[in-house]
């Protein structure tokens, strides 16, 4: 069924009219819907991102032996960066939900922009590799806390002092003052000289 079928009110308009309250009404809806999902959505990413960054440490043991302004303030980034995460992906999906939805409307059949997203799935897939493996690492690493801007690490390719932080690469200082930009995705292991991991019994 047409739910943007032209109204019986509308029989009478002129062709230019009852073409306006058809598909580019439908496309503007779209495009507002759209728009609406992606605003309340991203309130309550922010709120979720904000009650998760002022919640208490879980290990409690961990944050004694810690200054409590730094961790804090490496549970903010970490809640930060995984909230830009879920930003961008519900962009994508909804954006590309929309554009799909719209080629319906002109008539592009499902089967054909499923095909065709599939296509170009696969091509940036194979294209980009190493940038969807240097992020899901980056993600995984902010999120577990292996380390944070300021710990001296070992990082495979580089050793010293964290200066910054990504999704795709993360950007180390070393004892001679070389910076260098070391893919997410290429760390193989981490040693950080900063973290406290005694027990609580030393």
């Amino acid at each position: 069924m047409d739910l943007m079928a032209t109204p019986e009110f509308a029989s009478d308009w002129p062709e230019w009219a009852r073409w306006l309250i058809g598909d580019p009404l439908a496309i503007v809806l779209y495009l507002l819907g759209a728009a609406v999902v992606l605003v309340v959505a991203h309130h309550v990413i922010n709120r979720v991102v904000k009650r998760v960054a002022a919640a208490p440490p879980k290990n409690l043991a961990m944050a004694t032996r810690q200054d409590p302004a730094y961790a804090a303030a490496r549970k903010q980034a970490r809640a930060k960066t995984l909230g830009s995460v879920a930003h961008s992906t519900l962009k994508a999906v909804v954006w590309l939900l929309a554009g799909a939805l719209i080629l319906e409307r002109l008539g592009v059949q499902w089967g054909l922009i499923i095909t065709v997203l599939g296509v170009l799935g696969v091509g940036v897939g194979l294209g980009a590799q190493s940038l969807v493996k240097d992020m899901f690492a980056g993600i995984f690493m902010i999120a577990e806390d292996q380390f944070g801007i300021g710990d001296h690490v070992d990082a495979d390719a580089a050793s010293g002092t964290v200066v910054s932080m990504s999704l795709r690469v993360t950007t180390i200082k070393d004892d001679d003052g070389v910076i260098w930009y070391v893919p997410n995705g290429t760390i193989s292991r981490i040693g950080n000289k900063s973290q406290d991991l005694q027990t609580a019994s030393e």
